[in-house]
């Protein structure tokens, strides 16, 4: 069972496949290039916008092509930024099989990837946790699985002395969830004591103007802890992320 920054690790080394005509030595082969997942993507569904037009490059396949066929659920689900690390390697790879990317070579992939693939933040949560065997994968559950959806009154952590390795941070909005849209993170380990620099080491996708990339690990430093009771449904923990204070998060054990 991966950890949440060895997950993350893998949408930093996707590996795809790319066969190269060797003029010189007269034979094709087959080469592996290693691009990163650096992107934050929210899905955008309204015609003409940036992210239904990069949807719609990525996705655009043939009827008659097996290997498609084969594969077109999974590249879906990375164009939608939904997608598991092998979900990025197909898309990636289909580019290069129906010649979206022209003279493929290391940058031209990454470029590629840059221009048109992201994850956000559910996507990569939901797809951590079928790692882990905590969710069962669909497509359904990979596209529809909003971050608001984990916040769950009897999963949540109201210790912070117990907060531990895979626990998800829900963004709240006062007392209430986080709605339209929320933030999803997970811990990848905490410290009760304050420390410099943090004292709890987080991984998500986020489209925070500070994080780059925006699939990453960083320190949050908790600044309050605000605990169950009088009106409040949950233990909420006041962070600092990214330089800026003031996020609220529910912590929940899936």
């Amino acid at each position: 069972m991966p950890t949440p920054v060895e997950f993350m690790q893998q949408y930093r080394h996707l590996k795809v496949k790319a066969v190269l005509d060797d003029p010189v030595a007269r034979v094709c082969r087959e080469v592996t290039y290693q691009v990163q997942l650096k992107k934050y993507f929210m899905m955008d569904w309204d015609a003409g916008t940036e992210e239904r037009r990069d949807y719609n490059v990525v996705t655009r396949g043939s009827k008659d092509d097996a290997w498609f066929q084969a594969n077109k659920d999974r590249i879906r689900n990375a164009a939608m930024g939904k997608g598991a690390p092998h979900d990025y390697e197909l898309a990636l790879e289909w580019a290069v099989r129906s010649k979206k990317i022209k003279n493929v070579n290391q940058a031209t992939l990454q470029t590629y990837c840059d221009e048109h693939l992201g994850i956000d933040c559910s996507g990569f949560v939901t797809n951590y946790l079928i790692a882990c065997g905590k969710k069962t994968y669909s497509n359904n559950t990979v596209r529809n699985t909003g971050a608001a959806s984990y916040y769950n009154v009897a999963k949540a952590i109201n210790d912070p002395a117990i907060v531990r390795q895979g626990d998800l941070l829900v963004w709240m909005q006062g007392n209430a969830v986080k709605r339209s849209p929320g933030h999803i993170a997970v811990v990848e380990s905490y410290v009760p004591q304050s420390r410099v620099g943090g004292n709890m080491r987080v991984v998500e996708a986020t489209g925070a103007a500070a994080a780059h990339p925006k699939l990453l690990d960083s320190m949050y430093a908790v600044e309050q802890i605000i605990n169950k009771g009088a009106g409040v449904p949950v233990m909420i923990l006041v962070v600092k992320r990214h330089g800026t204070s003031g996020s609220r998060v529910a912590v929940i054990r899936v």
